[in-house]
């Protein structure tokens, strides 16, 4: 829904009668007051029970909180969510306490080990932020006290939020391997989630003995302490790397950035010389892709974790064909049938789920639809070559906003570098010139790349 609201605002802006997009605003506004006054009117005769039932529901919260009728008040909600992120605070000595709010800004202030320190910067950032952002959206701004400069170091990327099916179903003193690159441990009650990378000697650590709160490496018998922030037990200065880590209404979420990120195209599919996804290692700008396939994303890997993870069950590793479709048949009628809203995207088949999705880029990133089937089917009739399509690795995209309409077989990180491009050139509502420009010179590109009608 929230999809279609922005397709059809896109719309709206695009709309070359100003007279018209004016009346259409105004239709708009109108409609929200009326919902508005419905949902209270709605309130009023359901009584307490029903306003914190429709409080306690993330999206039905929202729109609540959007109309004035939260029944929560915001002060309560912060500190609710300053509770939720207090265990993660506590495994780094440190704690948070509400100091006021006024004029809709939070006054907080750090207290314990994290006063001062490097590390509350990137708390701030990651766990407190995220974690009234769930709670109380409403809130528009926040004043910390102990908050430090981090070092200077390159520009990383914003942490990304990410829910973890079953992670709170992980058992008193267990270890477990979330990702390849995340372990979460459970101690006392309380998740602690870490990278999957031992500080001493760079194993992973999803094999590690853990017994109460101290962490062992199988490969190198070094020990840590995860109620304190992964620090060495014997006294040096090696440490674990923290994952940011909230637990809301019954859901997990940890707060991936960097290495661990789900890098979409942006991110990944066309990255310079960093660091691999899965190990520490350097790597080029020519550096090897992997699809993974639960959470459809791309990662940058060095040529050992490529070859060594390319038979895993989690990874696919990317195709390595593209093929300039000249004679491409896609007719209106059946490209209706697809029920792709926007004429620029791309179309794989999952193995995952035996299904073929289509994905579209939008300024949020790479938005997912899944296809008809007996359209599917029909294309593949007037189009034999589809029958070939590798499952994951590799895509059909297509561009029917040009003229003629453009078609290609191209791997599966070529269709995710497009979504990065049309996100960090996306200016706007409606995208801007930019984008057209963007996509003109990409396919200009894959164009070159292959022989027209070579398969």
């Amino acid at each position: 829904m929230h999809d279609d609201v922005q397709a059809l605002s896109e719309r709206l802006d695009e709309i070359g009668d100003p007279a018209a997009r004016e009346c259409a605003d105004e239709l708009a506004g109108a409609i929200v007051a009326l919902y508005g006054d419905a949902l209270a009117r709605i309130l009023e005769l359901g009584g307490d029970e029903l306003r914190e039932r429709l409080a306690d529901d993330d999206d039905l919260g929202g729109l609540l909180l959007a109309h004035g009728l939260h029944p929560v008040p915001l002060e309560e909600r912060v500190r609710t969510a300053l509770d939720e992120v207090r265990p993660y605070l506590e495994s780094h000595g440190g704690d948070i306490e509400l100091l006021g709010i006024a004029d809709g800004v939070a006054r907080l202030r750090l207290r314990g080990s994290c006063d001062g320190c490097a590390a509350s910067a990137a708390t701030l950032e990651s766990a407190v932020e995220q974690a009234l952002r769930d709670a109380a959206p409403d809130l528009e701004g926040m004043d910390v006290e102990g908050a430090v400069q981090r070092p200077a170091r390159p520009p990383a990327s914003s942490p990304e939020w990410i829910a973890l099916d079953g992670a709170k179903d992980i058992p008193r003193g267990a270890l477990a391997k979330v990702t390849s690159a995340l372990v979460i441990a459970n101690v006392a009650g309380t998740l602690l989630a870490y990278r999957n990378t031992c500080a001493t000697c760079s194993a992973t650590i999803d094999d590690a003995l853990l017994l109460g709160g101290t962490l062992t490496c199988a490969a190198c018998g070094a020990s840590f302490d995860l109620p304190r922030a992964g620090r060495s037990t014997n006294g040096d200065e090696r440490q674990l790397e923290p994952v940011p880590l909230l637990r809301h209404k019954g859901e997990v979420k940890v707060a991936l950035a960097g290495a661990l990120a789900p890098a979409r195209g942006d991110d990944a599919a066309h990255a310079g010389a960093g660091t691999c996804q899965l190990c520490p290692t350097g790597i080029s700008d020519d550096h090897r892709h992997l699809l993974h396939l639960y959470e459809r994303r791309i990662v940058c890997v060095c040529e050992t974790c490529w070859s060594t993870h390319s038979g895993d069950s989690d990874y696919r590793p990317c195709g390595v064909r593209t093929v300039w479709l000249d004679d491409f048949a896609l007719p209106d009628e059946l490209w209706a049938q697809l029920q792709i809203p926007i004429g620029l995207t791309f179309v794989m088949r999952s193995s995952m789920t035996g299904t073929v999705v289509a994905l579209y880029p939008s300024p949020a990133g790479a938005t997912e639809s899944e296809v008809d089937l007996f359209a599917w089917a029909a294309m593949c009739d007037a189009n034999p070559v589809l029958e070939r399509l590798e499952a994951d690795a590799e895509a059909l995209i297509v561009n029917r906003l040009a003229e003629p309409p453009q078609y290609a077989i191209a791997p599966i990180d070529q269709c995710y570098r497009l979504v990065g491009l049309i996100k960090s050139r996306w200016e706007g509502i409606s995208g801007g010139r930019a984008i057209e420009s963007a996509v003109a010179e990409f396919f200009d590109e894959l164009h070159d790349r292959a022989p027209v009608g070579a398969s």
